[in-house]
Order: C-alpha cells, then sequence, then structure tokens
C-alpha cells in the first residue's frame, strides 16, 4: 500500500519532517561542527602584495651601424610590454633563484636537491598570482605563505632579481667596447685620408677649388637661363609676327568715315496726290453707280494699285558714302615691322650666348677632369668623417647606456612594496561557517527524504495509519 503511486502535499512533508526532526537536527549540527572545526584546524596562510609600474621612460638602445635608429622609443605604453614582463616575473629561470635566496628548497621532502629545488619552483608557482591590472599598466602580484615574514622576504627577493633580470634581457652586453674599437678604427682612417687630402693640395696647387666650381657653374646657369630667355622671345616674337600678318590680311586698307541714307520723298508725294484723285473719283461713281458695278470695280484696282506703288516708294532709299585710309592697317604695318627688327635682334643674341654657355660647359669640363683625383680623396675622407663620427655618437649612447644599466634606472618601478600581513587571508572563518551552515541546511532538509526513500514498508505513526487505512484512530498505544 505505501508503494502506490500518490501525491505529495505540504501535510506530507510536514509530517516527513515532524518524524525524522531527531535526523534534521542532529544533521545540522554535525555539519555546522565539523565545517567549523576544519575551517578552525586548517593553517593560517598570509597573503602580500607587490605592483610593478611598466613605462617608456627610458628607450632601449638599438645596436645597428645606421644613423635613423639610435633608440627604440614610445610614449604609450602596449599590451604586448605588459605581458612580455608578466611572462619574464614567471619565467622558471627567475623563481629558481628566487627559490635558491629564499631557501624553499628546504621546506621540499626530496633527497636530491635538484629535485627539491624544481618541486619548489613549482609550489612558488602555484602560490603566485601575477595579473595585469585592467587599463592600466600596471602588474599586480600577489603570495601567500604560511609565514607573513617570507612572504614579504620572497617578494621582496622577486623585486631585486626581477630589476636585474630586466636589465639583462633588455641590455645587450659589450656594446660599448664594440662601438669604442670601431669609432677608434675609423678615426685612424680619418687621419690617413686627411693627410692625403693636403698632400694633394700641396701636389696640384689648388686654393679654393669649391668656389671656382661655384663661380663658372654660376656664370653657365646665367648664360643659359639668359639663352633661354632669348629663345623664349624668338618664338614670342615669331608669334607676334604670325598674328599680325594675319591681322594685317583681315584688314582693308581703306574704311568709310561718312555714310548718309537719301530719301525718294518726290515719288511719295506723287503717289500720295493720285490716291488722294482716285479716291475721290470713286466716292462720285458711287453717287451714280453701285458697288458692283464694272466701272467702280475698275477704279478699286486701280487704288490698289496706287496703294502698292506708294508702299514701295516709301521703302525705296538712297546710300551716300565716303572713305579714308584704314589707321589700323597702318598700324599693323608699322608693329609688324618693329616686331621683325626685335626678331632679328634676339636671334643674334641667341647665337652670342650659345657660344658663350659653350665656352662655360668646356671650362667646367676641364675643371672636373683636373679635379676628379681630388674629388676621390674628398669623397674618402667624408666616408671615414660619417663613420667615424657614427660610432662615436654609438659609443656614447652604449656608455649612457651601461651608465643607467649600473644606477638601475629601467622601464620598470616598483610602485608598491610588499608589506608584512598581520590578518591572515586564509582561512576565512565567517565565509567557511556560512557556506557551512548552506551545506548543513542542504543536508538535514533533504535527509529526510532520502531515509523515507529506503525505509521499510512500516507505519510510524497514526496520521499516517488513517492516510492509508482512510479509517479514523481511536487509540494509541
Amino acid at each position: 500500500m505505501l508503494n502506490e503511486a500518490k501525491s505529495v502535499s505540504l501535510k506530507d512533508v510536514a509530517a516527513i519532517y515532524r518524524r525524522r526532526k531527531w535526523l534534521i537536527v542532529s544533521t545540522f549540527v554535525l555539519t555546522i561542527a565539523a565545517v567549523t572545526a576544519g575551517t578552525l584546524m586548517l593553517p593560517k596562510q598570509y597573503e602580500t602584495r607587490m605592483k610593478v609600474l611598466v613605462k617608456n621612460d627610458r628607450a632601449d638602445m638599438i645596436v645597428s651601424p645606421d644613423h635613423n635608429s639610435t633608440s627604440d622609443f614610445h610614449n604609450d605604453t602596449s599590451e604586448t610590454q605588459v605581458n612580455s614582463e608578466i611572462e619574464l616575473l614567471t619565467s622558471n629561470n627567475l623563481l629558481k633563484q628566487v627559490v635558491v635566496k629564499c631557501g624553499l628548497d628546504r621546506r621540499q621532502r626530496a633527497k636530491d636537491p635538484a629535485v627539491a629545488v624544481e618541486k619548489a619552483v613549482e609550489q612558488l608557482q602555484s602560490d603566485l598570482k601575477v595579473i595585469a591590472a585592467r587599463k592600466a599598466n600596471i602588474i599586480v602580484i600577489g603570495y601567500i605563505d604560511t609565514d607573513p615574514h617570507r612572504a614579504v622576504e620572497v617578494l621582496s627577493n622577486l623585486a631585486t632579481l626581477y630589476l636585474e633580470e630586466h636589465l639583462r634581457v633588455h641590455g645587450v652586453p659589450g656594446t660599448f667596447e664594440f662601438f669604442k674599437g670601431e669609432a677608434d678604427r675609423y678615426q685612424k682612417e680619418l687621419h690617413r685620408a686627411e693627410n692625403k687630402v693636403a698632400e694633394y693640395r700641396r701636389k696640384e696647387n689648388i686654393v679654393s677649388l669649391d668656389e671656382q666650381k661655384s663661380v663658372i657653374l654660376q656664370k653657365a646657369a646665367e648664360s643659359e637661363n639668359a639663352m633661354m630667355q632669348a629663345s623664349a622671345a624668338i618664338d614670342e616674337y615669331t608669334q607676334k609676327i604670325a598674328d599680325a600678318r594675319r591681322q594685317l590680311s583681315l584688314a582693308k586698307p581703306r574704311v568709310v568715315t561718312q555714310s548718309r541714307t537719301l530719301s525718294n520723298q518726290y515719288s511719295v508725294e506723287r503717289f500720295q496726290t493720285m490716291l488722294a484723285e482716285l479716291q475721290n473719283r470713286r466716292t462720285q461713281l458711287l453717287v451714280k453707280f453701285r458697288p458692283e458695278d464694272r466701272l467702280v470695280q475698275e477704279l478699286n484696282q486701280e487704288i490698289i494699285d496706287t496703294q502698292a506703288a506708294l508702299e514701295k516708294a516709301v521703302k525705296l532709299t538712297g546710300q551716300e558714302e565716303a572713305t579714308d585710309v584704314n589707321p589700323v592697317h597702318q598700324a599693323l604695318q608699322i608693329d609688324l615691322s618693329k616686331q621683325e627688327n626685335q626678331l632679328a635682334g634676339a636671334m643674334s643674341r641667341w647665337q652670342a650666348l650659345a657660344r658663350q654657355t659653350a665656352i662655360y660647359r668646356k671650362q667646367m669640363m676641364q675643371l672636373a677632369n683636373a679635379t676628379a683625383g681630388f674629388d676621390d680623396l674628398l669623397r674618402t675622407q667624408k666616408e671615414a668623417e660619417d663613420k667615424y663620427l657614427l660610432y662615436a655618437k654609438k659609443m656614447e649612447e652604449a656608455r649612457i647606456t651601461e651608465s643607467l644599466d649600473q644606477q638601475k634606472i629601467a622601464n620598470v618601478t616598483i610602485a608598491e612594496s610588499p608589506m608584512e600581513p598581520h590578518k591572515p587571508a586564509k582561512p576565512n572563518v565567517k565565509l567557511n561557517i556560512a557556506l557551512g551552515g548552506l551545506l548543513a541546511l542542504f543536508l538535514s532538509l533533504g535527509l529526510p527524504f532520502v531515509a523515507e526513500y529506503f525505509r521499510e514498508e512500516t507505519v510510524e505513526d497514526p496520521d499516517e495509519l488513517e492516510q492509508v487505512t482512510k479509517l479514523p484512530v481511536l487509540a494509541v498505544s
């Protein structure tokens, strides 16, 4: 009967909790007690922190014989740079040095010292938390240990060794000695080149070669410029002459100076008189005859013809004109003659400048052939000087870099030093007890259902008996 399917109501749940009240109480108390005891028995762990600021105040030197690559400097700190410093902080080489210096390998149970060091490094990597601060160029380093003094010691040694490792990784050993040797070598080459130049000056009696070249080059340039101007003037005068000839061909030698229009007044007056007479005759005929009569019709036709002749006479006019010599034609002839004379002068000037320019070019070629050896010596001297100055500059930069390394001036700074904690970070008693209370509540409320599921088919109280038998219980013994 107890195995029959039935719905569980709140009354059934209350009955189960009532029957298993001692199980609930004992489970809750034991769980709380176990969690509290376990929390109190755990060893106390102290956490200390350290912050490293990553910056770009110091530019890293680039070892390269190049004028344009003296240093690698960026104002902003990139995410890649921060991640690189994190990898350096968690490198096995650095952590091994910290383990040996702090004696953390002595805490490991191993007969072989190398094995003990490896285990200590693995434990240090587990206890060490290195993260990058969000939206900042700061690395936060945390370390947990049962001894607060040892925790501070580990982070302090880690900071010291990390700065040394950072300078070693970003530095280039032997840079100063290399550039110093190259600077001395090119200085000797520069002295030899200067001696050869001085000897060649005495041999060829050269005083001021650059000034001679400059004067001849300037004169040649001025002559070529003047020749180009003369050539442009020739083109300009040629175009002007062509335009003047074209305009002269279009201009007439004589032009009309006076024009008068004469009207046909006599014919107009005669036709007007005839038209008036014909209209009078038509009026007289209309008194005697009808409008459709032949005489009237003929007279009407004469009136129409007379009116047409009158209109034609009004339109007919006479023209009287007077002509004179065209001044534009004369001016064009004068301009054409003037421009032809100017063209001839420009062509003569261009020929003279061309001869002069050829002379200057010949002198320049002679001077260049005479001083080719001297230019080679000067070029050799200039190359030796440039190399010496470059390596001397690189040598000074390397010296400054080594001085900065000796003073431990780097692009990383300990922004917050580790401090000895007085309050343990683990275990968190309040949090553990609170979580234990939730666990105890879950277990104490869940175990009664488990016990009910696995119990035998028995009736344990009158209410359950009434529910099963559907009969009232009168007495309980």
